[in-house]
């Protein structure tokens, strides 16, 4: 059954170079750095001496990993995603020191590796009901006991008024922050059609089922943080 609901020469990413969908994705997501704010904090209280195992599912042109990386260095990264110019957009931010570069959609490759680190920033919203459940139990197994999935996403709500009312200042935030019409329309397009938002409540179930320990970290209009350990 198919579970992703995209192909990457859908979304916005695949049409313009890497420099611009840094500046596109910043500006259109509402929180963005307020996020990686968050994932600094944490990722800053681990061991930065350790060499862990990181691995990155929709990498996109790696901002999250390269701050990881940074605050981690003697750590060892696998980055998937399912566009070619996103991974060459990683590949120049990253390297390729102890750097594994996967093309694929990551519902659907078996890893053969166990990860101390998981990490999705904005790309589990295109994974349909059924997909995200999979893939959580998916990055789950992958984990080592004692192991971190550090999730980023765009989310919606169970309360329809509030999911409605969030909607709305994202949109509102959309037209606030895009640099041209051209740019408003893919990135409202985008949001309207191509994401596949679930409310929060039930992705923090999802989680918990799974086996997780959910700690959530940030929460602002659409965009949430939960920082999810495997205590086994």
């Amino acid at each position: 059954m198919k579970t992703t609901n995209v192909k990457a020469s859908q979304l916005n990413y695949d049409k313009y170079s890497a420099d611009k969908y840094d500046k596109d994705i910043v500006n259109s997501i509402p929180f963005h750095r307020e996020i990686h704010d968050e994932i600094v904090k944490y990722i800053e209280r681990l061991n930065i001496s350790k060499n862990y195992h990181v691995l990155d599912l929709g990498v996109g042109t790696a901002i999250t990993s390269r701050i990881i990386k940074d605050i981690l260095p003697k750590s060892e990264f696998d980055l998937v995603d399912f566009s070619k110019q996103m991974l060459d957009g990683a590949r120049k931010k990253m390297g390729n020191d102890n750097i594994n570069y996967i093309m694929g959609d990551y519902s659907k490759i078996s890893f053969d590796k166990k990860y101390d680190i998981i990490v999705s920033v904005i790309g589990i919203h295109h994974q349909n009901i059924i997909g995200k459940k999979k893939l959580f139990k998916k990055i789950f197994a992958l984990l080592k006991p004692g192991g971190i999935f550090i999730f980023g996403d765009l989310v919606t709500y169970r309360d329809k008024n509030i999911a409605a009312l969030n909607n709305a200042k994202h949109y509102k935030h959309l037209v606030d922050k895009s640099t041209d019409d051209k740019t408003l329309s893919e990135w409202a397009f985008h949001h309207m059609f191509l994401n596949d938002l679930s409310p929060i409540e039930d992705q923090i179930d999802w989680l918990k089922i799974c086996g997780f320990k959910v700690y959530k970290k940030f929460l602002g209009l659409n965009t949430a943080l939960l920082i999810c350990k495997k205590n086994i």
